[in-house]
This record gives structure tokens, C-alpha cells and sequence, in this order.
């Protein structure tokens, strides 16, 4: 028994739930999010991929959207590891998201409208993001106390998101990377010791 949102509870009588397969199916509606949007996820694909019917779906959840809402709360969330190099550990974090923007730029625009249409989703999205990891290794670089710190930890995820949305055929990960990167040094420069 769960007491997720959206979830159906288990029936008090009959055959129990295989707890295995509400994990397949979770995953599989995961993994499809990642892969082919909001605007583009179907309830029977990710019965396929799951290898489960459609039926054991939709006795677990209500919806279609309550589905993806738990996919979303259950999805890990990124820990990237701490290495004595700032500026690598910057890197790594923000040509990910580069890359995550110019191998599916559409992703963020059926998240966005996902949001706005299903509270549970709009709860499960908010839920889950948190960028203290990006500010932390901004913050090893410019300081903590930087009075730019918390505008330029928005700036380093949102200009791949703009860029996507608005300009996706001119996404190139690495210079993207390389910009946003070279932003953050250069104020590292200039910010007093």
C-alpha cells in the first residue's frame, strides 16, 4: 500500500500487486520522459516497455499524469562527485546539461506545459529541483558569499533551456559549455580574494 498521489490503493481482497512490475512500469515511464517527452509518452508504450498490460497501469494509477507525477518523484536525483578541481567539477555539471539540452531540446517545453495542465506534476517537478549542487561548485569558484551566486547558478541552467526552446538548431553542447563556463571564470577572476 502506498499513499503516493494519484496511486490506487491495493484492493483489500484478490491477487496482490506485484511490487516488481510497479517498478518496471515506474522505470519505463521514466526512462521514456527522458527520452521522448511529455507531449510524446503514451500509456501503451510504457505498458510495451514495462512489459505489463495497460490494465496494470491503470489499476495502480488514475492517470496517465499520476504516473508520470510518481515517475518524477522517483527519479534520482543528481549527486555529482566533489574533486579538488572547481572549475572540472563546474564543467562536468553544466556541459551535462548542455548536453541533456541539445539531445532533446523539446523536453523542457512538454515539461513546462505538463506543469501548468497537472498539479501533480507541477508538485512532483518543484519537488525535485535543486540546483545546491551547481550553486556549490559555483560558489567554489567565485565564493560563497558572491553577490551574483544564486543569479549566475540560474543563468548556467537556464541558457541551454532558452537555447533549446528558442534556437535548437544552433545547440552545439560544447560551446555552449564552453560560454558558460568562461562567464563563471571570468567573474572568478574578478571577484576580490
Amino acid at each position: 500500500m502506498t499513499n503516493e498521489p494519484g496511486r490506487r490503493p491495493d484492493k483489500a481482497t484478490g491477487r496482490r500487486r506485484d511490487e516488481d512490475r510497479t517498478e518496471a512500469i515506474l522505470k519505463a515511464a521514466a526512462d521514456l520522459l527522458l527520452e521522448v517527452g511529455f507531449d510524446r509518452i503514451r500509456t501503451q508504450d510504457v505498458a510495451e516497455r514495462a512489459g505489463a498490460g495497460k490494465g496494470a497501469i491503470y489499476r495502480r494509477w488514475a492517470t496517465k499524469e499520476a504516473l508520470l507525477a510518481e515517475a518524477i518523484r522517483n527519479m534520482p536525483r543528481a549527486n555529482p562527485p566533489v574533486t579538488d578541481n572547481p572549475e572540472l567539477d563546474l564543467r562536468e555539471l553544466v556541459n551535462d546539461r548542455c548536453l541533456s539540452a541539445e539531445r532533446q531540446p523539446d523536453l523542457v517545453p512538454g515539461l513546462i506545459s505538463a506543469m501548468r495542465s497537472d498539479p501533480g506534476i507541477e508538485e512532483a517537478v518543484k519537488a525535485g529541483y535543486n540546483l545546491d549542487y551547481v550553486r556549490s561548485a559555483i560558489a567554489r569558484m567565485i565564493g560563497p558569499d558572491h553577490p551574483h551566486l544564486d543569479l549566475l547558478t540560474d543563468v548556467t541552467q537556464a541558457i541551454p533551456l532558452l537555447r533549446a526552446a528558442f534556437i535548437p538548431e544552433t545547440l552545439n553542447a560544447e560551446t555552449m559549455t564552453d560560454e558558460i563556463t568562461s562567464l563563471i571564470q571570468t567573474i572568478a577572476k574578478q571577484s576580490p580574494e
